[in-house]
């Protein structure tokens, strides 16, 4: 009979184990949707010029942005905890990220563009921060408009790596979007990784 029980138990905790772990697959599987629409937002937010937009996929408004600046300023004041300004300086970051990135790919995207994000993938937390990876494919549909790669060629579809760290703060999910170092080198001395050229 003691058998028959511990069977039946060891049943009941491997159903429960593997509903949990399909219940946190689905949960992330969701989470790097979203995240996908946040940064295929993002990137048209730049093609377009549209800072609003950009404001939104990042999570961020004015408010934010001042509160945080406000709070830093007088940190006397509001008595923040380390943490609580690391929160608040990447709140900062990501607003003149946002104006540096636009600035630096608005080259890559012009409007005549298609853009498609082709892979997502969700990297281990790092810092507080959770790191996701895209792989973004730019189609150019008009040669005119395209850019030309360090050889002079005119780039078809090219694929670019971008990635987002997303913090919370205050209950608001804050999302850089950025390149690393290594691949914004590269694409600065038109080094693209080129599927196709016209």
């Amino acid at each position: 009979m003691k058998q028959i029980i511990k069977i039946i138990v060891l049943i009941a905790v491997s159903i429960s184990v593997f509903g949990c772990n399909n219940k946190n697959r689905e949960e992330q599987k969701a989470l790097l949707e979203s995240n996908k629409n946040l940064a295929l937002k993002f990137l048209h937010g730049v093609q377009d010029g549209d800072k609003k937009a950009m404001y939104d996929a990042a999570g961020l408004t004015e408010q934010i942005v001042a509160n945080s600046r406000e709070k830093l300023i007088h940190s006397a004041k509001y008595k923040q905890t380390d943490a609580q300004k690391k929160d608040l300086e990447h709140a900062l970051r990501v607003s003149g990220n946002i104006d540096f990135i636009a600035a630096k790919i608005k080259v890559l995207l012009p409007k005549t563009a298609a853009i498609q994000i082709t892979n997502v993938v969700g990297k281990d937390p790092v810092e507080g921060g959770k790191t996701t990876e895209y792989t973004v494919q730019v189609t150019n549909n008009v040669k005119e408009d395209a850019i030309h790669d360090k050889t002079g060629k005119a780039v078809k579809v090219m694929v670019l790596p971008f990635l987002s760290v997303s913090r919370l703060i205050d209950g608001n999910w804050i999302h850089d979007f950025s390149f690393d170092t290594k691949d914004f080198e590269k694409l600065a001395v038109r080094n693209f990784d080129v599927l196709t050229y016209f």
